[in-house]
C-alpha cells in the first residue's frame, strides 16, 4: 500500500519555495486549493499539489496575472493565447523602455 506525503502549510511552503502567505493567497483567489484540512483545521497539501503550483509559479514569472493564471487552469483560456498575449505585452514594453 503506498501512502503520499501530507504538509501543513508551513512544510509545503518549504518544500516548494515560497512563502506561506503565496499559498493562502491562492488558496482565496482558487488557484490552488488545499487537498483537505486537518481536524484543528490547518490547510494539508499533498505531493500532487505541487505540479499545480509549479504552474502557477512558472506562468507568474512569465508575467502573467493570477486573474489570466486561474483562467488558464480552468481550461477557460488557451495556454497558447495566452503566451502569445504575453509575448506581446512584453515587446511593446521593450519598445517604450527605448
Amino acid at each position: 500500500m503506498h501512502t503520499t506525503a501530507v504538509y501543513r502549510t508551513q512544510q509545503f511552503a518549504d518544500r516548494a519555495g515560497v512563502t506561506p502567505r503565496a499559498l493562502h493567497h491562492y488558496d482565496r483567489l482558487g488557484l490552488l486549493k488545499p487537498s483537505g484540512r486537518s481536524d484543528s483545521g490547518y490547510r494539508l497539501y499533498r505531493d500532487c499539489d505541487l505540479a499545480r503550483l509549479e504552474q502557477i509559479v512558472v506562468l507568474k514569472f512569465l508575467g502573467l496575472p493570477l486573474k489570466q493564471i486561474g483562467r488558464l487552469l480552468k481550461r477557460e483560456l488557451p495556454l497558447a493565447e495566452a503566451l502569445r498575449r504575453q509575448q506581446q505585452k512584453e515587446e511593446s514594453n521593450r519598445v517604450f523602455e527605448h
